[in-house]
């Protein structure tokens, strides 16, 4: 079958390419069933904040700073710098796809406080997230429908219009949920 590759049309190569993903992705989803079975029944599997939550907080920290990188080019069409608004269009979908997934990277072992060593935990977010989760997530969830409305503008001045009010949910969420230090003074 390999050496009939060459020989094989467009169509053909991207049929193969599909199903190599698939086999791959099918086989790392038995090894991530099975692994947690290999490793004992005291563990609960999906539950990496009970012993990994420094990694979930920069997980979601990564996640964020996708997003941030994201509706920079946003932020600058609406500063009056030029896109293609194909390109703007396609950074609110991704935008709306880690705003869906980002709410759900705040598992209770992952409040601020202090770590078992007793440093401080390496999260910006702020205790309100835990405190108030119906309004963060209402707030992550909104902010997603408007990046996937952003994605569906037909035209610049829609995206422009979109684009502000993408960022103004942006920041009232920062405002309540996240903790910046100031600069240090020089």
């Amino acid at each position: 079958m390999l050496s009939m590759l060459p020989m094989m049309q467009s169509r053909g190569r991207v049929w193969l390419a599909g199903a190599v993903i698939t086999t791959a992705l099918a086989a790392v989803a038995a090894t991530v069933t099975v692994a947690p079975i290999a490793q004992g029944q005291d563990r609960v599997p999906g539950l990496t904040g009970i012993d990994r939550s420094d990694e979930v907080i920069q997980a979601r920290q990564l996640v964020m700073d996708g997003i941030d990188a994201e509706m920079m080019p946003i932020d600058l069409f609406g500063a009056g710098q030029n896109y293609p608004l194909a390109e703007l269009t396609a950074h609110a979908d991704r935008i709306s796809t880690l705003l869906t997934a980002f709410p759900h990277l705040f598992p209770p072992q992952t409040k601020p406080g202090k770590a078992a060593d007793g440093t401080p935990s390496p999260t910006t977010a702020t205790p309100a997230i835990w405190e108030h989760f119906d309004d963060f997530y209402g707030k992550a969830t909104a902010a997603a429908k408007l990046a996937y409305d952003t994605s569906q503008a037909a035209h610049a001045d829609a995206l422009k219009e979109q684009g502000k009010k993408l960022r103004a949910a942006c920041d009232a969420c920062h405002a309540v949920y996240m903790h910046v230090d100031p600069p240090s003074p020089p």
